[in-house]
């Protein structure tokens, strides 16, 4: 069992040895300071956001542009489907009147039998 607490405290020192050297190496290697890198992430943040509102606003006018198209199509279908209807009814109507004008002569009555 002493072999196995000693296995993890030696890894656990080998995991932080090897931490802080890989952070004296990395402030040691970085190209610039750390203030100068958040200034620069700052602007480059500050422009992708721009960049993204524009991209997001030009989604929205094409949004609304399309909604708008969508709105015209469906009140002129809307337009074309009524007076189909009407048209349909007119035909019906006046088919029904034709087929009681003919019954009527052939029956030999006046006019008005079915009305």
């Amino acid at each position: 069992m002493a072999d196995r607490e000693t296995g993890v405290v030696d890894f656990a020192a080998a995991l932080a040895l090897g931490a802080l050297f890989g952070a004296g190496l990395a402030l040691f290697l970085a190209p610039q300071s750390g203030e100068k890198t958040r200034k620069e992430l700052s602007k480059k943040s500050k422009k992708l956001r721009k960049e993204a509102e524009g991209r997001l606003d030009g989604a929205r006018e094409a949004g609304v542009e399309w909604l708008e198209e969508a709105e015209h199509a469906v009140d002129r279908w809307t337009k074309e489907i009524g007076d189909a209807v009407d048209d349909g009814v007119k035909t019906i109507r006046e088919t029904v009147q034709d087929e009681i004008e003919s019954l009527e002569k052939k029956l030999g009555k006046k006019k008005g039998l079915f009305r």
